[in-house]
């Protein structure tokens, strides 16, 4: 099964991303704790960083994740700006999620970002067209 790592520090937040990633392994840190955290690339398939965080940003938390070997990382903010994505990507992230959006285009979007990693194994039923 896969699992996803959400590094929020919004409780509300990562509560209403467990709840849409249903039956998948979820792995929540916040921004503090990062830093304290002994995190492993083979622990997380995916890595879901809120942009705005307290005391850094999303993007400084993501090149901190890849420079540990993270590769698989999406940044999401319910208030990006239109250069967002594109300096996500500058930097080597997989891209940026914008929340809220209807459930279906999300799921679509985290099943691709999934894909890139989970190889060789069936996709788990939660993602069933």
């Amino acid at each position: 099964m896969p699992t996803v790592l959400i590094i929020d520090d919004s409780p509300t937040q990562v509560a209403c991303i467990r709840q849409l990633l249903g039956g998948l392994r979820v792995l929540h840190r916040n921004s503090a704790s990062l830093h304290e955290s002994r995190l492993i690339p083979e622990q997380a398939d995916l890595v879901l960083i809120a942009l705005i965080l307290r005391g850094q940003n999303g993007f400084e938390c993501g090149l901190q994740l890849r420079e540990l070997g993270f590769r698989n990382i999406v940044l999401y903010s319910d208030c990006p700006e239109d250069t967002d994505a594109d300096w996500a990507r500058a930097i080597g992230l997989q891209g940026l999620l914008q929340l809220p959006a209807p459930e279906h285009l999300l799921l679509q979007q985290i099943k691709h970002s999934l894909s890139r990693t989970v190889q060789g194994q069936e996709d788990d039923q939660r993602w069933a067209s």
